[in-house]
């Protein structure tokens, strides 16, 4: 302890003056031990000149929203399973393949018919093999509305629009797994990327559990909206040929959902500027990735190739674009020069940003036994920026001098612990 002595009087005791005085003293303890701390006792700060590829945010943001598009596309694959659809189907009480069942059935009744026309079959046979088809298809709506002999064109085209709208309930349930699911994961690998390489788990929980969310929630809107959607994609692109018309209904559709994916960080960082980056970097990539939905079908033929196509180019592009639009928008930014983070570039967006050995500060710098839970805060002002030494670890210095609170500046250096920040700013406040 402090050899110090703390002079209070009779009128102190009488108020809360003491509690603080005792307080602030107890701090400056703090202070006085970590600054005595031995040079061999404190972790080797290195030196990278190029930092590990893990703190660049655009190759971080694109390499996590590949890794979303990938889990999405694997997870739809498994709803889409022979094991897994039906039961879906049959909570449902409908069939999403009903359409290509009945024309299947329709076909292979024209087959018989005409093998019966060219002597293949007797009609005992002809009438046989109809009949099991029949049989087949009693439960398909549109199979038996397409062969009823008492219904003309006016009254099967009536019938065929009440079936059409007992499966809209249906078909919106669908619609929600197949894009819910899909937004969950993009949008949770998204959230996670930051804090993850920022070796904070507790914040990638947080964060990926509401960028989970808001992926839901983004497959009910664009669920919601496809209808609406397709309508206005198609008047905008009237009098064009049908790929043109549902390569941009994919792409509207599938940007609705996008706009969802970067939501997270944002609202939990409560930053605008980052709320509209990851709005600007989602519709983007859904955008993109919907449009390319059509075109890959094209030359695949193979809808399971065309959905990993555009969902990886939707997680991607996602991904690149808020890492790209990020970089662009930035304004201040603190680069780690030295320390076991080396390399890594914290972009100032949270009015304060903390800098501590807490895993909630918004800087986190571990295993460094100078630097307190909340060592430093960085305060963004209208006529700059300013860094605050709080009473926990050893001095915070800027340019290599000890300070309480100042006003930094483009190519400051800033000192806590083993780990030094260069502060550098776009467009420096006047005055600098």
């Amino acid at each position: 302890m402090s050899d110090n002595k703390i002079t209070i009087n009779w009128d102190d005791l009488q108020t809360r003056r003491v509690d603080n005085r005792l307080r602030e003293q107890q701090a400056m303890d703090r202070n006085r031990s970590y600054a005595q701390m031995r040079d061999d006792a404190l972790p080797t700060a290195c030196a990278s000149p190029r930092g590990s590829i893990w703190n660049n945010a655009i190759f971080t943001m694109a390499f996590f929203g590949l890794l979303g598009g990938l889990l999405a596309w694997g997870t739809s694959l498994l709803v889409q399973s022979d094991s897994i659809k039906p039961r879906l189907g049959a909570l449902l009480h409908y069939d999403p393949n009903a359409r290509q069942e009945s024309a299947k059935l329709i076909a292979e009744m024209q087959n018989i018919e005409m093998g019966h026309e060219t002597g293949h079959f007797d009609t005992g046979q002809m009438n046989a093999a109809l009949d099991d088809l029949r049989a087949t298809g009693s439960n398909n709506p549109y199979f038996m509305l397409a062969i009823d002999p008492k219904l003309n064109e006016k009254q099967r085209t009536a019938k065929l629009m009440e079936v059409e709208n007992d499966e809209r309930f249906p078909i919106f349930v669908l619609n929600v797994a197949a894009y819910g699911l899909c937004g969950m994961m993009i949008a949770m690998c998204l959230s996670i990327a930051e804090p993850l390489t920022g070796r904070k788990l507790r914040a990638a929980v947080v964060y990926g559990s509401a960028g989970a969310a808001l992926g839901v929630l983004g497959g009910v809107a664009a669920a919601l909206l496809t209808d609406r959607i397709s309508a206005w994609a198609g008047a905008l692109s009237r009098g064009q040929e049908d790929w043109v018309r549902s390569l941009a209904m994919h792409a509207a559709a599938w940007g609705t959902l996008g706009l969802f994916l970067g939501l997270g960080s944002g609202l939990l960082l409560r930053s605008t500027r980052k709320l509209l980056i990851g709005l600007a970097g989602g519709l983007l990539g859904g955008l993109i990735g919907g449009a390319l939905v059509d075109p890959i079908q094209s030359l695949s033929h193979n809808p399971r190739i065309s959905q990993l196509v555009a969902l990886l180019a939707i997680g991607l592009v996602a991904g690149l674009a808020s890492g790209w639009i990020e970089d662009v928008a930035k304004n201040g930014w603190l680069k780690v020069v030295t320390g076991i983070i080396a390399g890594k570039q914290f972009i100032l967006y949270r009015n304060p940003t903390y800098i501590g050995s807490s895993p909630d500060c918004q800087i986190y710098l571990f295993k460094d036994p100078q630097v307190g839970k909340r060592h430093a805060a960085i305060h963004l002002l209208p006529t700059g920026i300013e860094i605050e030494d709080l009473p926990l670890g050893a001095n915070t210095r800027v340019n290599g001098k000890p300070v309480k609170r100042a006003r930094i500046k483009n190519g400051d250096k800033i000192e806590i612990g083993a780990t030094e920040f260069r502060f550098q700013e776009k467009r420096p406040a006047a005055g600098h």
